[in-house]
């Protein structure tokens, strides 16, 4: 039982990492950015869960500053910075901590709007601030989105409390108490 778990996690990695892969692999094609790059760079965006309002973004601004020109290296590092740039915090209210224990901080939305990208750029936010960040990861549905806030959580260095995909959401979350 336990190899066949182990084995559907390297799966869900294995796959998040070709989804990104698929963006960098368009970098190497020989061509211009035309209207059928933009629309394959936006499906690569939206299999690797970038969410619809940064992928619409991207592919607006990658139109202006690009169209009809030749896919070099200048049009992968635009990318690259922009999708960096996503991992920003950008303006908002004050988070209020609590100095007497843990501050629990929930985020839900449906799918598609960014939760798992707001996630890393909140832990990122809080850890560089000094706070101790622990991610629950309790969208146990998509075995996606607790490889990619795995992945998340170990560049930025923070902790997670994950469950088996499939298992039940408050269980983590319990966990995470």
């Amino acid at each position: 039982m336990f190899r066949a778990l182990l084995d559907k996690l390297k799966l869900g990695l294995t796959k998040t990492r070709s989804l990104f892969a698929g963006v960098a692999g368009l970098f190497r094609l020989k061509g211009k950015v035309d209207h059928d790059f933009l629309k394959e760079l936006e499906k690569k965006l939206y299999l690797a869960d970038v969410g619809s309002a940064a992928t619409a973004g991207l592919v607006d601004r990658m139109k202006q500053a690009f169209l009809d020109k030749e896919i070099d290296k200048e049009t992968e590092l635009f990318v690259r910075d922009y999708l960096a740039g996503l991992l920003q915090i950008e303006g908002g209210r004050d988070i209020k901590i609590n100095p007497d224990g843990p501050t629990v901080i929930m985020i839900a939305g449906v799918n598609g709007s960014g939760k798992t990208t707001s996630i890393a750029k909140l832990a990122g936010f809080l850890s560089r601030d000094g706070k101790k960040v622990l991610v629950a990861a309790c969208d146990t549905f998509r075995a996606a989105a607790i490889d990619q806030l795995v992945i998340w959580c170990e560049r930025l260095g923070v902790d997670i409390v994950k469950g088996l995909p499939g298992s039940d959401p408050a269980s983590v979350a319990h966990a995470a108490c």
